[in-house]
């Protein structure tokens, strides 16, 4: 049977979604390639919330899905919003 094949920016709001509304931490979501394809990265700074590692699995909505850690201070220096 074939599963459903949701599309990036439907992909890309879930994961909103569940950072907004339960995790509460600040983080950041890239499309990133490797040597297995095409993934997404959701990083969060300093470790990963517990609720994350249970909401973003690997296989999630059948996408690949990569959880980074980065140092304090990462992501607004790197990646600032807007």
């Amino acid at each position: 049977m074939k599963t459903k094949e949701y599309t990036k920016n439907e992909v890309e709001d879930k994961i909103h979604e569940i950072c907004i509304d339960q995790i509460e931490e600040e983080y950041r979501v890239f499309w990133q390639s490797d040597d297995s394809g095409l993934h997404i990265s959701v990083y969060y700074e300093v470790d990963i919330p517990k609720l994350a590692e249970q909401l973003l699995t690997n296989d999630f909505m059948g996408r690949r899905l990569i959880l980074v850690i980065t140092p304090k201070g990462f992501l607004n220096a790197f990646h600032p919003l807007g």
